[in-house]
């Protein structure tokens, strides 16, 4: 899944901005998904990994290889500061609830030293994979264009003939059968599939 190498990093540190944009497409929702674990904020997952990203941007120059322990590391401490600091800023005392969730959070963060292992997994990739194939056919073609091709809704329904009401309904019924096909592993696919989001 992850395809960065030595010659990129190297290419990095020697500020080549194309290389660092192949290192940011290729990690970024990975990141993201690794922050809104800890999180659960999928806007505020985005701006940490962004800020880690500028970091290693500004930071060029001392890179090392291989890149991923460094960029997951560097999102676990940014989302350990922002706990620190939701602690902090309270004006009021924190609920019990909300100070519970605060130190579940900051346990995550501690006890997990490789998360989201399984988006590296062949065998998950494999699984969405058979899971959507077996999707009925118009369902299957609209789902596989925006998740596969990228498109929106918009560039969906012309290149079909149909409405993005049409669409958004097809992949609804999409989501919901793979719901149903991936079990406890539909969570991770759904926060993929909200960062794919046009």
């Amino acid at each position: 899944m992850f395809n960065i190498n030595e010659k990129t990093i190297e290419s990095i540190n020697k500020g080549d901005s194309r290389a660092f944009e192949e290192l940011y497409s290729t990690y970024y929702v990975y990141l993201c998904a690794v922050a809104t674990k800890y999180i659960y904020n999928a806007e505020i997952a985005k701006e940490i990994t962004n800020d880690v990203f500028l970091s290693v941007w500004n930071n060029h120059g001392s890179i090392k290889f291989p890149v991923k322990p460094y960029l997951i590391r560097a999102v676990k401490n940014r989302c350990h500061n922002y706990i620190q600091r939701q602690r902090l800023e309270q004006e009021v005392s924190l609920s019990e609830v909300h100070d519970h969730l605060l130190h579940v959070q900051d346990q995550q963060i501690e006890l997990e030293p490789y998360p989201l292992a399984c988006l590296e997994n062949k065998e998950f990739e494999e699984m969405i994979s058979k899971a959507v194939n077996t999707l009925p056919p118009r369902c299957r073609s609209i789902f596989e264009q925006y998740l596969y091709q990228n498109k929106s809704y918009e560039e969906i329904a012309r290149a079909n003939n149909i409405s993005q009401s049409t669409v958004r309904v097809q992949i609804k019924l999409g989501l919901s059968k793979l719901k149903d096909l991936l079990g406890d592993y539909y969570g991770i696919f759904i926060l993929i599939f909200n960062f794919l989001e046009k």
